[in-house]
């Protein structure tokens, strides 16, 4: 693999969260394009809806607002977010390894899963800061998460009794598409577990070209950019052959694309209009923390 070409910055963008962790895209009903930034310190989301234009309205969602929303004071650690075609948004800690699920227009707080290393995950889902930092949904109420390192890996998490059904991209959830989001095991409380039924760690030149995962997010053909905070880079993942429910390495990747310099501390991806892609910066400020990127022909 050559040396890796630069994605070219189109804009820096001001995200109105600071220390942003994690991104995702959602199109709704009426075919708008959002985008959704947590930090890791507050509840706090910046929600932006993109216009035919190109620019991006933002406002701050607290989620900390939702009915039933565990308190965490100042200290969320959330690692990233995830979004469906609605109302459901989920955001993931590394420590302890849970997902946070809640309906927001409803202002509803739905579920907390426990993410659980069994069977696939043994012996690899034990460093504290070496577990989840991206999140996606998949149809069947599944998530995709990127472990990020140790081994680096994308990761098949499903409820109990569910068999892995690996990553193609018909398990990508369409425009307007609501997650299967799980009910609590106890109907009086809030927990669901869900486990590791399928792993895909990255090996050979996969993972020389990327020393850890911090970010999941879908191509505009349904593939998957993958974002190394390590090697300041972004990599796109076909799902031409799909990750198959057996699990097994990672050892090819269709493109590494280098970011721009001054690029500290990149941590969130998400897909825009047009063939771009917004990469966030968990830096403590809300200005220029957004790179609006393009990848060279």
């Amino acid at each position: 693999m050559g040396k890796a070409a630069r994605l070219t910055l189109v804009e820096r963008v001001d995200i109105p969260v600071v220390e942003v962790s994690g991104a995702a895209a959602r199109t709704d009903a009426d075919g708008r394009h959002h985008l959704l930034a947590i930090g890791d310190r507050t509840a706090e989301v910046a929600t932006g809806i993109v216009d035919e234009s190109g620019d991006i309205s933002w406002r701050v969602v607290d989620l900390a607002d939702v009915d039933a929303w565990p308190d965490m004071g100042d200290d969320s650690q959330f690692e990233s977010i995830a979004a469906d075609g609605t109302s459901i948004v989920a955001v993931m800690r590394e420590e302890p390894p849970v997902v946070l699920v809640a309906d927001v227009a409803a202002k509803r707080f739905l579920c907390r899963i426990r993410l659980d290393d069994e069977p696939a995950l043994v012996g690899m889902w034990d460093e504290e800061n070496s577990r989840g930092e991206g999140l996606m949904f998949l149809r069947g109420g599944r998530l995709l998460v990127a472990k990020e390192k140790h081994p680096a890996a994308l990761v098949e998490f499903a409820p109990a009794g569910t068999a892995a059904r690996g990553v193609e991209p018909d398990d990508i959830l369409g425009p307007d598409e609501r997650w299967e989001a799980p009910t609590p095991d106890d109907p009086n409380g809030i927990d669901v577990t869900f486990h590791a039924v399928a792993v895909w760690p990255l090996a050979g030149k996969a993972a020389k070209a990327l020393g850890d995962v911090s970010a999941i997010g879908e191509t505009d053909d349904l593939g998957l950019w993958l974002l190394s905070d390590q090697s300041r880079s972004v990599a796109r993942l076909s799902l031409d052959p799909p990750l198959p429910p057996e699990g097994g390495k990672v050892k090819h990747l269709d493109r590494v694309m280098r970011l721009p310099k001054h690029s500290p501390k990149p941590e969130g991806l998400a897909r825009l209009p047009d063939s771009r892609f917004l990469v966030c910066l968990d830096i403590p400020t809300t200005k220029k923390n957004g790179l609006i990127l393009r990848a060279p022909d």
